[in-house]
């Protein structure tokens, strides 16, 4: 049986190939029985004691490849003695109560509102596009504090009201979550590069405690670099790479919710942004097919479960400001 994981080298603090964590810990062992190459991406096969027994360095897009890694790492695993398998006694419990640490630091919004965010490339003409960058999708989360998701409301909910909802909040997804992760990473943007950031609330419906939510907006978003390379510019001259290094996000939002007034949160929330994107980094993908648009992408927010892979915090939460 496998155990898919997945993990974020950059992070706040100290990243995986400089922590001492764990985790930390289990990577660079893992790293270390690799050849010299050096990132720390790619798709490996290890044993729950950070043994190495199949992967690559590889972005390794192909499932033919993957296939090949797992059936490797099987065949690995059936010749290892059990003792090789797993992490000692002594190692497990140390990792169990770092761990517990580190979920007692946690600042996952229990109470509030936390969205599950789908990025995606939309259609740009009549004819299929059956290409792997073009069909690619990448997933972030969004969170907002119990007193956060209440903005989303009136104050007064009663059918008809309507509500703008808070600025502060809604920048919080123009800037962090209304960006161009398709296809790789990029950048987030600064509050300055915020043009627009408008949301409104109407109450459609009241049953009992159920408030029905209908929602409309739209923000922008426009940011240019100039000069040396840092994080969100090319970080290479080239045909056809801009010497200016623009890019932004205008985002057409509709959706709808529904709230539970005597629970105090959110039962449904559906979320659509449709918009237009242009620019990118050296990160996010666009550099190599010299995909600067403008063109189409659409973004899904919508609840999220509860469980420990839906809790994962959200791409750029270091800069949420929250303590």
């Amino acid at each position: 049986m496998f155990v898919p994981t997945a993990d974020q080298i950059e992070r706040p603090g100290k990243s995986l190939e400089s922590g001492t964590s764990f985790e930390s810990r289990l990577v660079q062992k893992i790293k270390k029985q690799c050849n010299d190459l050096a990132t720390f991406q790619g798709v490996f096969v290890a044993t729950p004691n950070g043994l190495l027994l199949a992967g690559s360095h590889e972005a390794v897009h192909d499932p033919q490849k993957v296939e090949q890694h797992m059936r490797q790492g099987l065949e690995k695993w059936a010749k290892l003695p059990a003792a090789e398998r797993l992490l000692s006694k002594a190692e497990f419990t140390k990792a169990v109560g770092e761990l517990a640490v580190v979920e007692a630091k946690s600042q996952y919004p229990q109470d509030g509102l936390v969205l599950s965010a789908i990025c995606r490339d939309l259609p740009r003409g009549n004819k299929p596009d059956a290409s792997l960058s073009r069909n690619a999708y990448n997933q972030d989360y969004a969170w907002f504090r119990k007193a956060e998701t209440r903005a989303f409301l009136p104050a007064q909910p009663i059918k008809g009201a309507k509500h703008q909802v808070a600025r502060e909040v809604v920048e919080r997804l123009a800037r962090f979550h209304f960006v161009d992760l398709v296809r790789g990473h990029t950048s987030s943007y600064p509050q300055e590069a915020v043009e627009r950031a408008e949301l409104s609330a109407e109450v459609t419906d009241v049953n009992g405690n159920l408030i029905s939510l209908r929602f409309q907006g739209r923000t922008r978003t426009s940011e240019v670099h100039d000069g040396v390379h840092i994080e969100g510019k090319w970080n290479a001259p080239g045909p056809g790479i801009p010497k200016l290094q623009k890019r932004g996000v205008d985002a057409g939002l509709e959706g709808q919710a529904v709230y539970d007034l005597k629970a105090e949160k959110f039962v449904t929330f559906d979320l659509i942004a449709l918009t237009s994107r242009w620019g990118g980094n050296a990160y996010n993908g666009r550099l190599n097919d010299r995909d600067f648009g403008p063109s189409p992408m659409g973004i899904v927010l919508e609840l999220a479960g509860n469980s420990a892979a839906e809790q994962v915090p959200p791409l750029y939460f270091r800069y949420y400001g929250w303590k």
